[in-house]
């Protein structure tokens, strides 16, 4: 049985290469078409970086401008194809799945098994093996490297010739302490906030003191977190013993203690940050997030969805195991690829959309709960 497992499992392996090549390149082709504008832009500026020039609309030559494309589009696509596998990983598995045991079927290969007494469940173990390995795969991805790319897949096209999300403006950005925190500009390469406002509020919003400092650079150790300031100074309001205002009382300092880290300020600016970090950053948000549900109910939904994509693989496989030759192929392929579709879709957007109708974890783990006994009911209707 190991040969007819090796065979099987090689056969599965060349689909599933051919079907996420094809995936990428068809995504990358379409996407380049559309903003083709934006990565020459980018590819120019990148090109005069490359030769040194710091006037960019100076006449650049072929050689640096190949380069600088080349650079642009290895930056922005290297790691949106990683993203893109790991949200895609369960259609490609059962796509790569329902191909194989076509191809095994229409050359009477799977009748030939089942004749010499091998059990169709059996036929289809290392396949299932395989697949949920690669489902699996996809949770160190997201743990691991996806983290380290943040930065760069969160950048807007308008940003692709640099290297993560360049620096922004923030107004009046809460903390955890109920701090209003505004700067000119927040550089994230840098972790740095500049002309730095804030505001420090009492629970019932009453503000309490303001702090002004020329910038703020963020300190993130096992000793403290928070915003070292440069040329900082609190005022805060005086009173005499009459109740009178006496006016403001600045006073230096140094470092404020928040958990108003440069990973949340970008989480607040980029809706698709919070997606890409670890677990571990994911808890750290919790706090200083407007919605702490959003962040459980991400948290929750990568966990499920690796159930999920084995699930739906597992859906679409008793319309592959046919003992009859003779029943149509292409039929049994739009059956499986209506129900392994619809059941992935569905699922995101359960766990999607209904955080706010429903507890998060309730809304991650829907989808599981609904497609269990659906699953089992399909691997009854396998002839073996």
């Amino acid at each position: 049985m190991k040969i007819l497992d090796r065979y099987i499992i090689r056969q599965f392996l060349v689909n599933f290469v051919i079907l996420t090549a094809v995936l990428m390149l068809l995504f990358i082709l379409v996407d380049l078409i559309i903003d083709l504008d934006e990565f020459i832009k980018g590819g120019r500026v990148r090109a005069a970086r490359i030769i040194g020039l710091a006037d960019v609309e100076e006449k650049l030559g072929i050689g640096p401008m190949i380069l600088g494309l080349l650079w642009t589009f290895g930056d922005y696509y290297g790691p949106l194809v990683l993203l893109i596998y790991v949200f895609f990983s369960g259609l490609l598995v059962s796509a790569a799945m329902g191909f194989t045991f076509t191809a095994l079927t229409r050359s009477r290969q799977v009748l030939a098994m089942m004749t010499s007494g091998v059990s169709a469940f059996r036929i289809a173990t290392p396949v299932l093996i395989v697949g949920c390995v690669f489902n699996i795969m996809t949770l160190p991805s997201q743990e691991y490297l996806i983290p380290r790319l943040a930065a760069k897949l969160a950048r807007p096209k308008s940003q692709i010739m640099y290297d993560q999300i360049q620096a922004v403006k923030i107004n009046y950005v809460p903390d955890q302490n109920h701090c209003l925190f505004s700067a000119s500009k927040f550089d994230s390469e840098l972790q740095m906030l500049y002309n730095v406002k804030i505001l420090q509020r009492s629970d019932v919003g009453r503000i309490e003191r303001y702090i002004r400092a020329d910038s703020a650079r963020w300190v993130g150790d096992d000793e403290r977190h928070g915003w070292e300031f440069l040329n900082g100074y609190a005022f805060t309001h005086g009173q005499q013993s009459n109740g009178e205002v006496s006016g403001y009382n600045p006073e230096p300092i140094a470092f404020l203690p928040t958990g108003l880290s440069p990973q949340v300020l970008l989480a607040r600016r980029a809706a698709i940050y919070p997606r890409l970090l670890s677990f571990s950053e994911l808890n750290k948000l919790k706090s200083n997030m407007p919605q702490n549900s959003s962040i459980q109910q991400i948290i929750q939904s990568r966990m499920s969805l690796m159930v999920v994509n084995t699930l739906v693989m597992v859906m679409g496989l008793p319309f592959f195991l046919l003992r009859d030759p003779s029943q149509n192929v292409l039929v049994q392929m739009i059956k499986a690829a209506g129900i392994c579709i619809g059941a992935w879709v569905v699922a995101l957007l359960v766990q999607q959309l209904s955080s706010t109708a429903m507890n998060p974890v309730t809304a991650s783990w829907l989808p599981v709960i609904l497609y269990l006994p659906v699953t089992t009911w399909l691997l009854q209707t396998v002839k073996t």
